[in-house]
C-alpha cells in the first residue's frame, strides 16, 4: 500500500487506543491555564536580538516568550477558531494528525502541545470572536487527528484585543498587521467574507504542500526560530546556506506556491486538479494520488525556485537560494 495509507490505517488503532486512554489523566490538561474567553489578556511582546539584527542595523525581532505565554495564555477548542486564510496543504495536515494521534495515545500530546513553538496566536475581534493568525496546519491536523473530541484543543496566546472594532476597521487593521491572507488557492484575492467560518471548512491547496517540500529542501530558507542555538539548528537550511538571506516574512509559503503554479512542468502536471477535501474519515485513496503527482513536480519546483527570474518574482525578503539543488519527498512519519 501507498506510503500515507499505511501509515494512517496503523494510526487508526493507535487512535482507538487513545481513546481508552483519554479517561487516565494522562492528556489531562494544564493546571493552572484557564479557557480562552473574554477575561483572556493580551500578552506582552518583548525584544529578541541574537546579534544579526544589530549587526544589520535592523530592528529586533519582537516576540513572546514562554514563561509570558503560560502566564497569560489560555485553551481553546478547535472548533472555535476562526482561519484568516482560505486553505492549507491537507497532505502535510495529514503527516500532522499522524503524529498527533501517536502522541495521545503514548499520553504525551499534552507535553507536546504545551511546548513553545506549538502555542497559537490569536486576536480578538468583533463579538468576541477568536481568530487563529498562524498554526493552521497544527490546528487542522489535531481537528482531523484520530483523537477523542474532548482532546481537539488548542494552547493558545492572544496577540489583539480588536473586539470593540467594526468589522470593516477590524480587517483593514488586520490587513495592515499582515495577520490575514485574503486570497484562495487559485491566487485570486477574496473578502473577509468569503473566508472559511470554521477550521473544518478549509480548503486543500496541494501547491501549499509543495512549497513546504520546497522549504524543508531548503529550496528558499526560513531563519531559524528566536532562540535556537547554533547547536540545535545545525542541519537547518538557514544554518546549511548562512549566506542566503533567510526570511521572517508573513504567509511566504503561499508566495512561493504562487510561484510554482507558474512553472510549466507542475501546471501541466497538476492541471486537472488535485486537491483533496477535508473529510472524516481522511480520504486516503486522494491524498496518494496527491502525494505521487507532487513527488513528479518537486525537481522541477526546486529547480524552478533557484532560477534567476525568481528572485524578482517572489520579491526581497523571501529567503530566495540561487544554490539549485534536488530535493527529496519528506516522509509522512
Amino acid at each position: 500500500m501507498r506510503a500515507i495509507t499505511v501509515m494512517l490505517s496503523g494510526l487508526l488503532i493507535t487512535g482507538l487506543a487513545g481513546i481508552a486512554e483519554a479517561g487516565s489523566g494522562k492528556n489531562e490538561w494544564a493546571k493552572g491555564i484557564a479557557e480562552c474567553g473574554k477575561n483572556t489578556k493580551v500578552v506582552k511582546l518583548v525584544d529578541y536580538d541574537d546579534g544579526t539584527n544589530s549587526a544589520a542595523g535592523e530592528a529586533p525581532i519582537r516576540i513572546v516568550t514562554l514563561n509570558e505565554k503560560k502566564r497569560k495564555g489560555c485553551w481553546i477548542d478547535v472548533k472555535d477558531l476562526h482561519p484568516t486564510q482560505s486553505a492549507v496543504g491537507m497532505g502535510a495536515v495529514t503527516c500532522k494528525s499522524g503524529k498527533i494521534a501517536s502522541w495521545a495515545k503514548a499520553g504525551k500530546l499534552n507535553d507536546k502541545l504545551l511546548e513553545d513553538g506549538r502555542w497559537v496566536p490569536l486576536v480578538r475581534g468583533p463579538g468576541g470572536k477568536f481568530y487563529l493568525t498562524d498554526h493552521h496546519h497544527l490546528s487542522t491536523a489535531v481537528l482531523n487527528a484520530d483523537i477523542p473530541p474532548k482532546q481537539k484543543k488548542l494552547y493558545a496566546y492572544l496577540l489583539k484585543d480588536w473586539s470593540q472594532m467594526k468589522e470593516g476597521a477590524f480587517w483593514a487593521k488586520m490587513e495592515q498587521e499582515n495577520l490575514t491572507w485574503l486570497k484562495n488557492p487559485d491566487g485570486k484575492e477574496i473578502s473577509p467574507s468569503e473566508l472559511p467560518k470554521k477550521i473544518a471548512d478549509l480548503q486543500d491547496d496541494p501547491l501549499r504542500t509543495l512549497s513546504a517540500w520546497v522549504r524543508t529542501n531548503c529550496g528558499y530558507v526560513k531563519c531559524n526560530p528566536p532562540g535556537v542555538t547554533d547547536e540545535d539548528a545545525e542541519g537547518s537550511c538557514a544554518t546549511q546556506f548562512s549566506d542566503v538571506e533567510c526570511t521572517r516574512a508573513f504567509f511566504v509559503e503561499f508566495k512561493w506556491a504562487a510561484h510554482h503554479s507558474t512553472v510549466p512542468e507542475v501546471k501541466s502536471t497538476l492541471g486537472d486538479g488535485i486537491s483533496c477535501s477535508q473529510q472524516v474519515p481522511l480520504n486516503l485513496e486522494c491524498l496518494d494520488r496527491q502525494r505521487e503527482k507532487l513527488a513528479q513536480v518537486l525537481l522541477a519546483a526546486m529547480t524552478a525556485a533557484a532560477a534567476p527570474e525568481t528572485r524578482a518574482y517572489v520579491g526581497a525578503g523571501a529567503g530566495y537560494n540561487p544554490q539549485p539543488h534536488q530535493g527529496v519527498v519528506p516522509p509522512c512519519q
